[in-house]
């Protein structure tokens, strides 16, 4: 009696211990799938934050393109509300203003909707054109843009071995030989420069030289030391549109004097700066066609911005675009 007693007890027992290992198991499976369904419900949700921050900076990155593109509409209006171009000059911190009878500064920086534009105005006809100049003005800005001598041998040699349509390089130029013996092989050009970017393929030219020193340290975040006069940058004194004379009142120092001389350029800079000259010298005019428009829109906080520039040929009743570049890399 007291046997079957004791074995009612140890069934009882074992029955409640596999009680308790399948409940401990279904609580275990219990808990993993909370663990696995919160998982995907964390996964879910990041990839649902990432895709609404991807929307919100490509929605804001239009924004800020398209108020770019008004900076440009803008600009053009501009331009184009001008009757008569003549003595257009620069006023303070070097702005262009495009009515000489105007003394007040162009407002050109506006707030739009969500976000802001701004816009800069800059006359070609006041630059040195690239696929017209001579060797000597060639040398004479890059030389007054801080280049040692030989290296303004060799970009200037090989600037004309670019334009000209022969393979016969200059003593310091370049031609199809050298520009497919780089690491990353291009052809020489043989033909006129159609945008001033194209320099930086140019045999001898650097970023330094092209933008100058300091344009190139800020944008790489690298200080600049106290005792390094560096390079000016040649990028705003040439261009490759226009012909013929520059415009003596809004041509920088260093192309005044490649083109007309020093003697000529050191009477007009104090004259000009008084007032606009209204009289044309030989090589010098005092209107202009060709302008470049650089546009920058941004979002409200600043943090997106996208760049647009272009230049135009202003005719009496419209404008004509000769370059569009909406990728402009700041």
């Amino acid at each position: 009696m007291a046997s079957a007693q004791g074995d009612k007890t140890v069934k009882l027992f074992h029955k409640k211990l596999a009680g308790d290992e399948t409940g401990g198991m279904a609580v275990i499976l219990v808990i993993w799938i909370v663990v696995i369904l919160m998982a995907m419900v964390g996964e879910f949700t990041y990839s649902m934050r990432t895709e609404i921050n991807i929307t919100r900076n490509f929605k804001e990155e239009e924004e800020a393109y398209q108020l770019a593109i008004a900076g440009i509409e803008q600009a053009k209006l501009e331009l184009l509300s001008v009757n008569d171009l003549r003595g257009i000059h620069f006023g303070e911190d070097k702005v262009l203003i495009l009515d000489p009878e105007d003394e007040v500064l162009p407002e050109r920086k506006r707030e739009l909707g969500r976000g802001s534009f701004e816009y800069t105005i800059t006359d070609e006809d006041g630059k040195l054109n690239i696929n017209g100049a001579t060797q000597e003005q060639l040398k004479s800005v890059f030389l007054d843009s801080g280049v040692e001598a030989e290296d303004v041998d060799t970009i200037v040699d090989s600037i004309l071995d670019w334009i000209d349509t022969n393979d016969l390089h200059r003593l310091n130029g370049a031609e199809e030989d050298y520009y497919q013996s780089l690491d990353k092989p291009y052809s020489c050009k043989d033909a006129p420069f159609e945008a001033i970017e194209e320099l930086l393929l140019v045999k001898g030219m650097t970023t330094e030289i092209f933008y100058g020193s300091h344009a190139v340290k800020k944008t790489s975040g690298a200080e600049k030391e106290e005792d390094e006069a560096g390079f000016s940058g040649v990028v705003n004194l040439m261009t490759v549109v226009g012909a013929g004379p520059i415009n003596i009142n809004t041509s920088p120092e260093p192309v005044l004097t490649a083109v007309l001389g020093e003697t000529v350029a050191n009477t007009i800079i104090p004259q000009r700066e008084i007032s606009p000259l209204l009289n044309a010298v030989s090589n010098g005019k005092v209107d202009s066609q060709y302008f470049r428009i650089t546009s920058t829109g941004k979002n409200s906080d600043g943090s997106i911005t996208r760049t647009i520039k272009t230049v135009v040929l202003r005719q009496p009743n419209n404008l004509v675009t000769l370059y569009w570049n909406d990728n402009v890399v700041e």
